[in-house]
């Protein structure tokens, strides 16, 4: 769709578009096959401003899709942009999440100043911008002192130069102790002016009578947020140990506190080696807690069971079917790129969407699962979007593509970006505009 003519301005007809029918207002009449429901767009002032049956008479400049599909702008729930794109001088010998975490502290403490942080955080946000993505959550490390000071800063002179482009929140990644006494109020002070969510990594201790403290620590965390009125975003179980039972600790203590902010959970990878009985209460439990759960398929798959010289043997995802048949609402987001958690990515939500298909066995059930890209991680953002419908933005992504089984095979080469009604020109940003960041680590590894 590269070449496609999109008018400057004026009234615009989207012609002969295939809309898959999670992302279309219910109240359209599906009209069609495989998931997908075939309609014209009119799109006036920046916004809907009507959706037609396809072949309607004309009513605006005629752009016809010829079948292509169209999609609302996507909304990644779940990054690490502070800590993005410092594979260059950061690798991960092993690939384990314990090397990663141990080469990226080093990293913090090394090269973390404003001028870095900046220059990488803005490089992902070019790349989201230009692959269609239009709102993003990124945890912010947190555990350096005075970093959080820096990236803070940042994530918020970003957030007013992004804006009406990429819509962001913060969330500040600690681990959860923090929470347990006054050593928060500095931070939880910054978060909150920042409009940002607490957070932090949750584990179990040991496999013994450690339940309570973390019980206690998580009411805490709770009371807290529900004093100062913040949502809460926690990684969660982000192994293979299926004594690693956090996430039903978690909706409990979401219960306990009668919490009614938003709670997200992310990785919750144990979920799928506990005990089948194990496994259907958590999802009960985290259902009726109303916790959205987000999963990252792509980097899961690259850090969960590495084993020296050996296959892994398991696909690091939580139990996406199980927890979508349930009625949670379960997401998928990009987490890191091209860092020691994962030495890829590249904020393409398509990319992660095409992974978790994939990995998850998702195509029995392709109809809702774009959802997890657009719908549901705006709703969990609590931010418009994700669903086209009369009066919304006219935030698009169209594609030459004509079914699923063609846009997933391509990933949508050829994409279209539509913002406020007018066509982007926008690209990925070349990896060398980062290169001054790492001359002299580059220098020194390649000397003779």
């Amino acid at each position: 769709m590269n070449n496609l003519q999109w008018p400057d301005a004026g009234r615009v007809q989207l012609a002969n578009v295939n809309v898959p029918r999670g992302l279309l207002d219910p109240s359209i009449e599906p009209a069609g096959c495989s998931g997908l429901t075939r309609v014209d767009l009119v799109l006036d002032q920046g916004t809907i401003a009507q959706i037609l049956p396809a072949g309607s008479p004309t009513d605006g400049a005629l752009v016809d899709a010829d079948g292509g599909q169209c999609w609302p702008t996507f909304a990644d729930l779940h990054t690490h942009l502070d800590k993005g794109h410092i594979w260059p001088r950061a690798h991960n010998p092993d690939g384990t999440i314990d090397s990663a975490r141990t080469h990226v502290r080093a990293d913090t403490t090394h090269y973390w100043r404003t001028e870095d942080v900046e220059a990488r955080f803005e490089f992902a946000l070019m790349s989201a911008y230009a692959h269609g993505t239009s709102a993003i959550r990124t945890h912010l490390d947190c555990y350096v002192p005075s970093q959080e000071r820096i990236s803070f800063d940042v994530f918020r002179r970003l957030r007013d130069r992004w804006a009406g482009r990429v819509e962001l929140q913060a969330v500040a990644l600690v681990s959860t102790d923090l929470y347990d006494d006054g050593r928060n109020a500095a931070l939880v002070g910054l978060v909150q002016e920042s409009g940002g969510l607490l957070g932090g990594v949750t584990f179990r201790l040991s496999d013994g009578d450690d339940t309570q403290p973390l019980d206690g620590r998580l009411d805490r965390l709770f009371g807290l947020a529900r004093a100062r009125r913040m949502n809460v975003d926690l990684h969660v179980d982000e192994n293979g140990a299926a004594a690693s039972t956090t996430l039903a600790q978690i909706a409990q203590a979401v219960m306990r506190a009668d919490f009614q902010g938003r709670v997200v959970c992310g990785h919750c990878c144990s979920l799928s080696v506990q005990e089948d009985a194990v496994a259907a209460r958590t999802i009960g439990l985290v259902k009726d807690a109303g916790i959205t759960l987000v999963s990252l398929p792509l980097v899961n798959q690259y850090l969960q069971g590495r084993r020296p010289g050996a296959t892994p043997r398991w696909r690091g995802i939580p139990l996406l079917r199980e927890l979508q048949a349930a009625g949670v609402p379960v997401v998928l987001a990009s987490d890191n790129c091209r860092d020691p958690y994962h030495a890829f990515g590249d904020l393409d939500l398509l990319e992660v969407l095409g992974g978790g298909i994939r990995l998850g066995h998702l195509d029995t059930d392709l109809a809702e699962w774009p959802g997890a890209i657009t719908r549901r991680p705006f709703e969990a953002m609590g931010v418009q979007g994700g669903v086209l419908r009369v009066g919304s933005p006219a935030d698009l992504v169209l594609f030459r593509e004509r079914s699923h089984s063609e846009l997933f095979a391509r990933r949508g080469a050829g994409r279209v970006v539509i913002r406020h009604g007018k066509r982007i020109d926008a690209a990925p940003p070349d990896y060398r505009t980062l290169d001054h960041l790492f001359r002299a680590d580059i220098e020194k590894r390649t000397a003779p």
